[in-house]
Order: structure tokens, then C-alpha cells, then sequence
């Protein structure tokens, strides 16, 4: 296809998807529709990525930008007479259209009839995204909570008793000192372990000094 032909093609594809978001804006001000909805917005997203081409940017930002795609605007005044904010949710709409489809495909046929705005879309579909991130961030229940420290204490205890399998006991009570006997048990277990550890120590310890105290 040489470059002319290809230009043609596009221009005529251009001006069939302005003809059918032409069309559909005339309905849309009689009955909302989403299919509507969608021709203009993609209509739209041709008119911003020639507006982009024109500003030389890969982004729809910037002064150039904002000035080339208001001068293509300025040629349709039926998309004009959309209110902004309406006319970048109808683009957001046709940049999502899939995510969009399967959202709606989960709506029940009343609810899905009443969403065919596209600021009401872009807002469903940020919601379903909350409730989705909220539900996977929902805390562990109590019985989860116990279960995953029950696994923890097991994996511990079988680390260690294939370590002392392995290598022998992982230290001399009798010989070996104190801090070396510390630093060896710091080095297995975790620190929930560790601090627990700590505490059976500490009561045994209590318990023995009771037991060696004598009667008064």
C-alpha cells in the first residue's frame, strides 16, 4: 500500500467514525445510549491522536497539544456543545472499553440500562477497583491468624531438628558460653520466636528461684 493510499483509507475511515459520532450525538440528546456513548468517544481519541501528531508530543498534554486538539474541536461544534468533562470520560470509556464490557456483562439489565453515561461508567468502574483491592486486603480472621503461627512454629521446629541431624547438637550446653549459645539461637529462630523463647526463660527462672526459696 503506498502513502497515498494509505492516507485515503484513513481519511475515509476518519470520516466514517466522525459520520456514525455525528449521528450518535443527535441521539444521545434525545435518549442515552452506550453504544452512543462509545462512537464518540472514539471518534474523540482519532481527533486526539491527530492532535498529537500536530504537537509533535506522545502525550496528550501540553500547550501544543491543548491547541491543536481545541482548533479540531473547533471544526465540530456538535462535539463542542458536550460538556468537557463528559467528552474526556467518553474518551476514557473508549480507552477502557473492554475492562467496561465485562463490567457491565456483571450488571443486571436495570442497572446496566440506567449506566450508559460516561461519567457514570468511568465511576462504577473505579468503584468495582475498590471494592476489589478491599476485598484482597481483607485482614485474616482469628482462626487464619493462629493456623499461619502454627505453621511457622512447625517450619522452625523441623529446620532445626534437620540441622541437628545433620551437623550434631547446634551447641554444647555444658561447655559452650553463654553469648555464643544466644547468638546460635538468634541465628535459627525468628523474632516472634526469639521474644517468646525469651519469656519461657524468664518464667522458668521465676519458678526455679520460687522453688529454692526457703519456707520463712
Amino acid at each position: 500500500m503506498t502513502d497515498a493510499t494509505q492516507e485515503t483509507f484513513e481519511s475515509e475511515y476518519e470520516l466514517a467514525r466522525e459520520r456514525e459520532a455525528a449521528e450518535a450525538a443527535k441521539r444521545i440528546k434525545e435518549s442515552q445510549s452506550w453504544d452512543d456513548w462509545l462512537a464518540i468517544g472514539a471518534f474523540m481519541v482519532i481527533g486526539r491522536n491527530r492532535a498529537m501528531l500536530r504537537a509533535g508530543t506522545n502525550e496528550p498534554i501540553g500547550a501544543r497539544y491543548n491547541k491543536a486538539f481545541g482548533e479540531w474541536l473547533d471544526l465540530r461544534q456538535w462535539l463542542r456543545d458536550i460538556d468537557k468533562a463528559t467528552r474526556s470520560h467518553a474518551m476514557w470509556c473508549a480507552d477502557h472499553v473492554e475492562e467496561l464490557r465485562r463490567l457491565r456483562e456483571n450488571m443486571g439489565q436495570t442497572l446496566r440500562d440506567r449506566s450508559n453515561h460516561p461519567t457514570v461508567m468511568r465511576r462504577k468502574w473505579e468503584a468495582s477497583q475498590k471494592g476489589e483491592k478491599a476485598a484482597s486486603e481483607k485482614k485474616e480472621t482469628k482462626a487464619q491468624k493462629v493456623e499461619r503461627e502454627l505453621e511457622a512454629v512447625t517450619a522452625e521446629r523441623d529446620k532445626w531438628k534437620r540441622e541437628a541431624e545433620r551437623d550434631g547438637s547446634l551447641f554444647d550446653l555444658k561447655n559452650d558460653a553463654a553469648p555464643l549459645i544466644a547468638k546460635v539461637i538468634v541465628s535459627h529462630v525468628s523474632p516472634y520466636k526469639l521474644g517468646e523463647i525469651v519469656k519461657a526463660l524468664t518464667a522458668e527462672r521465676e519458678r526455679m528461684k520460687a522453688v529454692k526459696k526457703p519456707a520463712g
